[in-house]
């Protein structure tokens, strides 16, 4: 069940924004004891009110699912499979959270934005569709609180910048390590179920003595572990290279769809 404000916290944010109006107009309120109600900015134009939220509602919300630069997965009902990996609609990778976002928003606020034909929740929230345009023009949808000025989320129409992927499952955070005495370099992208536990990863695994890089794609158990390891192919290299920031970072936004393909074929040959 969705974690919204309830009537008494919208009347408290709304009671905040109006008695200390100038404290939070066109600013950005950083509070190390902020709660969910918590107000993070005031708009210039349209005086939208922004509060820290949660994972259902709020900044919190529309950061986590629609930023470009949050791999939090999330999971839909699917009639088939119980649940299935969503893929909400991504902010273009340049902008400034609590800057743009709130640009987006103040200009696509006005009435005739408002969009009532497709409005899943009429009686709790008030929706506005229009265009903004940063390099290009794009369509957003903003989600207030019914009559309030209280931001519910906002995201693009469109999955323009969306990463490509195959996987039905849900990529997780990349990372690097390195294991000695037995000299080995690890860059391991995990994939995660709709438990948040690693089902499959893959494994680029730089051998020191041999001067061999591997790459895996690996079956976990329950707890994570690995239990199966499919060799997908190898490569020799020279000096003692370890992988960078700038290779993990790649991992977790650039195209792996080749890898996931096999993911899913492995997947579904341990179902036969």
């Amino acid at each position: 069940m969705e974690n919204l404000f309830t009537k008494e916290e919208l009347t408290i944010i709304e009671n905040e924004a109006e008695s200390n109006w100038e404290y939070y107009y066109d600013a950005t309120v950083i509070n190390g004891n902020a709660t969910q109600i918590s107000i993070k900015t005031i708009s210039k134009n349209n005086k939208l009110i922004f509060v820290e939220g949660n994972l259902d509602t709020g900044f919190k919300h529309l950061n986590e699912r629609h930023s470009f630069l949050s791999f939090k997965n999330y999971w839909i009902p699917n009639e088939i499979e119980n649940l299935k990996l969503d893929n909400p609609s991504k902010f273009n990778p340049r902008m400034m959270p609590i800057i743009d976002y709130v640009k987006i928003a103040d200009t696509i606020f006005c009435e005739e934005n408002k969009n009532i034909t497709k409005n899943n929740k009429p009686d709790v929230f008030d929706k506005y569709t229009g265009y903004y345009n940063y390099n290009q023009s794009e369509k957003y949808h903003l989600i207030t609180y019914k009559n309030t000025k209280i931001v519910h989320t906002l995201f693009p129409d469109k999955k323009l910048h969306n990463s490509k992927r195959k996987c039905k499952f849900g990529k997780g955070i990349s990372k690097i390590s390195t294991k000695l005495p037995e000299g080995y370099n690890d860059l391991f992208v995990p994939y995660e179920n709709n438990k948040g536990k690693t089902a499959y990863s893959i494994l680029f695994r730089k051998y020191y003595l041999e001067k061999v890089e591997r790459i895996f794609i690996q079956k976990h158990d329950n707890n994570e572990n690995p239990i199966e390891q499919y060799l997908l192919a190898y490569r020799n290299f020279e000096n003692y290279k370890k992988f960078e920031r700038e290779d993990m970072n790649f991992m977790q936004i650039g195209d792996l769809t080749d890898f996931e393909k096999i993911i899913n074929e492995i997947d579904e040959n341990s179902k036969k």
